[in-house]
């Protein structure tokens, strides 16, 4: 009975033995390629986790996070500061779902009225040779759906490229069915209380789209002097920046004034002269007229304060139907106004000059004031052309009848939101823009000319006996029914006519936040009450006032909250040098070229087919083809890099600042270090593998210096990730997780590991193991939401203990991923065994450091010499010599003596007790000393050139209102950081010398 006893009883001790060692071991499956390929990570994933509903969100109690895209013009394909938009949005999504939050990202597509109306114009116009109005409204109308339909699923699958976590059944486009009705009723509540109104007014008028276009469509071109320009509609160039003079006649007198214009042919609507009053020159003319000189007609003279009395003769002509300063005036001075050029740009209402298109009747105007006499004279003159973005056509302004919302009362609500802290807006430097937007008293013009959009959803209602009365409504018989109250009429007798014009894509887009969750059937609709107001907006701080400041205003008015709590304003992109991408600079980057890669032949001839559709002009594609000619040819195109390393790189950047500068270089780059992370991965997996056999349970107090020196460092790069993941400081993020994981981790850790692994005492195996295992799991947490391919391919690949004496991670078999919290790892902190750790690594450090000025390979394996003081130094190189001799690549490691003093070294200093040496393998050490020599004057050469470069850019005086302020605390600090490096290369150039090599003239010969 016994004997049975003790059997059982060591059977049961073998097998909690093997429970704590062997059986706790959880092997995983092997990753499925030698190195990573984006392409095989990223195939069929996306798909995987949209069939799985990842992104929807869930019925439960957890804290709410909304947002909604802002949508993408429905024009083709996304750009880069498409990506860098969606990106930015997506780690926000992505965090806030593994921090615990029911998070919803609605996806939507914008109609883009003016630009894609044009757009597809010119396509039809290439690939048909027809124009909207030989097709007719309808046609139009159906050829683009067709193409919002082709690109619209295009756009969509660049947005699933990318990773972006978007719940797509919730997809909002702006012209479907519910969005249009959301887009009527929000008119119709405006006009119903008086704040959508109809008046003839000065509005910005492309001849070429034949529609007015809002500022945000308007680029003011700068012309320093006589410039040609090529203008659509005219077979020869036309020349701006002159400034003509000429002679008005006093009325009744035989005196007469110089004025002086860059646009003669307005001079047939001249309504007066005005003067300064403060001029004395003139105040002898008050009440007085003038005789214009090309109709005959008299014009009173006017005094007003905004009449610069220094420019020129101090005299200003007034033609208020083509100026928005004029036309203020006329109103104010009550003159009369006298339209002369056309909405097609001919000249109308001036006589003989009928039908001559606008630049050519300036010719034969300065040609009639020259014969009479009255030319005075011409003179270059700088100035800025309002040219219509879209077309490159010049804008006129034209009085016109439009659909105006006032927006006095909407814009002091506005500001007072950001002023009272219920608005944040970040960064803070947009706070004054956004001031200044509310501050602008000019009411909003919503309607547009064009075919392609939401038709305003007004009628003009008339009886018979021509009483006439505009009203809102959702279709005629209602517009009758509402029209009858005022006109006093039965419904049946009036005649309801539906405005030909459509609103403005900003007014469609103003309601977006509140209509993609149900607005106005609110009342009916889940998402409405759980998410709306949203928690965040994300945009371009270029649209702050166009659409930002617009769906403040509108929220506030229509659902009486502000739509969104906090405005996150992120930069423009720009290629590597600074420029901002465009079409017209030809260096506009697909970010699925980037993902995919693509060859420079299939770059240009995708360039080609976009010009045969019409999609860019001769200019535009020349300029195109230079750019990737210059940018692509040592690469033959552009190199695959994948969506993880794309959007890496994206983040590389303060999103903060104005303007962010993309290098593909930079994207290769982050690539290669896709590739360390997964070759980590394979080295644990490898390791792992060795170790399923019986050993001693592993304790904490098993963890080696270097074990719990890389958890130190995961506890550092955790707070850092809290901390700016949280506040959007993505560019400080991402530096952190890419130094803790390829700089500490791979480079150093790993190599640290190896002896361990190799070694005969298991204890350190496993103990290794388990930290590896947790610093893995715990970096790429903290990695996922900005490569989200990549670590959802390996997370659950990495080999792990049910019994992590680190850390447990219960969610192995989650979809979602928990985020690593600080608090979980704040007892890693380990600052003593950091410091201890970093005087191993600046021997290591200043050892590769000497090797490369030397010009020493790898290959080579050198010897290294120490002398030090230092008696705790001495002792952890001694027992780390394993580790340093893997990072260093070198042979040996002694302490000097009489058998190191007679050897070639060449020395620096690490600190005043420790000076490091490495054996010169060469027998000219003249020769190595002066290549030594020659590197470091050359980098202390680069380095000051950096110097002057960033002392520059700070001192410039744009500076503090062009970059954030984050941004300017970590350029300042890399300018400390760059003197004092410059300052101890310049003190080691100094050492260099035959002496610091630990030999003399004389040694020259000894082998």
């Amino acid at each position: 009975m016994y004997i049975i006893f003790k059997f059982a009883r060591n059977c049961i001790r073998l097998c909690k033995r093997f429970k704590s060692t062997t059986v706790n071991i959880i092997l995983k499956e092997s990753l499925p390629t030698a190195a990573y390929q984006p392409d095989v990570v990223e195939k069929d994933k996306y798909a995987n986790w949209e069939k799985r509903g990842l992104f929807k969100p869930s019925n439960n109690d957890k804290p709410v996070f909304s947002m909604v895209l802002p949508p993408p013009n429905v024009t083709g394909r996304l750009h880069l500061g498409h990506a860098l938009a969606c990106t930015v949005q997506d780690v926000i999504a992505r965090h806030k779902r593994a921090a615990g939050y029911n998070v919803l990202w609605v996806p939507g597509m914008d109609h883009a009225g003016i630009a894609t109306q044009g757009v597809v114009e010119k396509y039809l116009n290439r690939i048909r040779n027809v124009d909207r109005h030989r097709l007719g409204r309808e046609l139009f109308i159906d050829e683009v759906w067709k193409w919002k339909e082709e690109h619209g699923n295009a756009i969509g699958d660049q947005l699933r490229k990318l990773g972006c976590s978007l719940d797509w059944s919730r997809e909002v486009f702006t012209m479907n069915a519910d969005h249009t009705y959301a887009v009527n009723m929000a008119f119709q509540r405006l006009f119903d209380r008086n704040l959508i109104y109809r008046k003839k007014a000065l509005i910005n008028w492309c001849r070429a789209l034949n529609s007015t276009i809002s500022d945000i469509e308007l680029d003011l071109l700068k012309i320093d002097g006589p410039t040609h320009l090529n203008i659509p509609g005219y077979e020869k160039p036309v020349l701006f920046g002159q400034l003509y003079s000429f002679v008005y006649k006093i009325f009744g007198s035989s005196d007469e004034i110089v004025v002086a214009t860059t646009q003669p042919e307005t001079m047939l609507g001249d309504s007066a002269v005005a003067f300064h009053p403060d001029d004395n020159r003139y105040k002898s003319l008050a009440g007085k007229r003038v005789i214009n000189p090309l109709t005959g007609r008299s014009m009173p003279i006017i005094f007003n304060d905004f009449v610069d009395m220094h420019f020129g003769s101090g005299a200003v002509k007034i033609t208020p139907a083509h100026s928005k300063v004029d036309f203020d005036i006329a109103n104010e001075h009550n003159l009369e106004y006298k339209q002369v050029i056309g909405e097609d740009g001919k000249m109308q209402n001036s006589g003989s000059y009928d039908g001559l298109m606008r630049y050519d009747c300036r010719e034969k105007v300065v040609q009639k004031l020259n014969n009479d006499g009255l030319f005075v004279g011409v003179l270059p003159h700088s100035m800025c052309l309002p040219i219509c973005s879209r077309t490159g056509d010049v804008v006129d302004f034209l009085p016109k009848e439009q659909w105006f919302i006032s927006c006095t009362d909407m814009n002091e609500r506005a500001a007072e939101m950001v002023k009272s802290g219920q608005l944040k807006i970040e960064p803070e430097r947009f706070v004054d823009n956004w001031l200044q937007w509310c501050a602008d008293d000019r009411d909003w013009c919503i309607s547009r000319q064009l075919w392609w959009g939401h038709q305003v959803p007004a009628y003009r209602c008339s009886t018979v006996d021509k009483e006439v009365i505009w009203v809102a409504a959702q279709d005629a018989n209602e517009a009758r029914k509402r029209a009858s109250v005022y006109l006093r009429t039965y419904p049946d007798s009036i005649l309801a006519e539906r405005d030909r014009d459509v609103l403005d894509t900003w007014f469609s887009s103003a309601i977006y936040p509140f209509a993609a969750l149900g607005w106005p059937q609110h009342h009916y609709s889940k998402d409405y009450h759980d998410f709306y107001p949203l928690n965040l907006m994300v945009t371009g701080h270029d649209i702050l006032g166009f659409w930002v400041h617009r769906m403040v205003m509108l929220g506030l008015e229509l659902t009486e909250r502000l739509p969104f709590p906090k405005v996150l304003l992120h930069g423009i992109i720009c290629d590597n040098k600074g420029a901002k991408m465009s079409k017209s600079k030809g260096n506009v980057i697909d970010p699925i070229d980037i993902i995919n890669g693509i060859s420079l032949e299939d770059l240009r001839q995708k360039t080609i087919d976009n010009k045969n559709k019409g999609l860019l002009n001769q200019e535009e594609f020349d300029k195109a083809i230079s750019y990737q000619r210059y940018n692509f040819m040592a690469t033959e195109g552009i190199p695959r890099c994948g969506a993880d390393a794309l959007r890496f790189t994206l983040l590389s950047h303060d999103i903060k600042s104005n303007f962010v500068n993309f290098d593909i270089n930079m994207c290769h780059a982050n690539k290669l270090f896709c590739n360390k992370i997964w070759q980590s991965v394979k080295y644990l997996q490898l390791n792992f593998d060795k170790l399923n056999k019986p050993h001693d349970v592993v304790c904490l107090d098993d963890l080696t210096c270097f074990d719990k020196w890389i958890l130190s460092r995961l506890q550092n790069m955790v707070a850092i990730v809290n901390k700016t993941t949280a506040d959007a400081d993505f560019h400080l993020t991402t530096k952190a997780l890419r130094t803790f994981l390829y700089n500490e981790m791979c480079d150093i850790y790993l190599e640290a590991t190896k002896p361990g692994f190799q070694g005969y005492k298991k204890t350190v195996a496993f103990a290794h193991a388990h930290t590896l295992s947790a610093v893995l799991n715990t970096g790429l947490r903290c990695l996922h939401p900005f490569m989200v391919y990549l670590t959802q391919e390996i997370i659950p690949k990495i080999p792990s203990f049910q019994d992590n004496i680190i850390y447990n991670f219960t969610d192995l078999d989650k979809p979602v991923f928990d985020w690593p919290l600080h608090s979980d790892f704040q007892s890693w902190d380990h600052p003593n065994v950091e410091k201890k750790i970093g005087k191993i690594l600046n021997t290591a450090s200043l050892v590769r450091e000497l090797k490369g000025l030397c010009g020493i390979s790898n290959r080579l394996r050198p010897l290294v010499c120490v002398r030090t003081a230092d008696v705790d130094l001495k002792d952890d190189l001694e027992n780390f010599k394993p580790v340093i001799l893997g990072l260093t690549k070198c042979k040996d490691l002694q302490f000097e003596d009489a058998e190191t003093a007679r050897k070639r070294f060449i020395k620096g200093f690490i600190d005043f007790d420790t000076l490091v040496g490495v054996e010169i393998l060469s027998d000219d050490v003249e020769k190595t000393l002066s290549m030594a020599k020659r590197k470091l004057t050359l980098k202390i050469e680069k380095l000051e050139k950096a110097l002057t470069k960033l002392e520059t850019k700070i001192n410039n005086s744009n500076y503090v209102n062009t970059v954030s302020e984050s941004m300017r605390i970590k350029e300042k600090q890399i300018l400390l950081h760059k003197k004092e490096e410059l300052k101890r290369m310049q003190t080691d150039l100094g050492r260099l010398s035959f002496e610091n090599i630990g030999i003399n003239k004389n040694n020259l010969e000894i082998k």
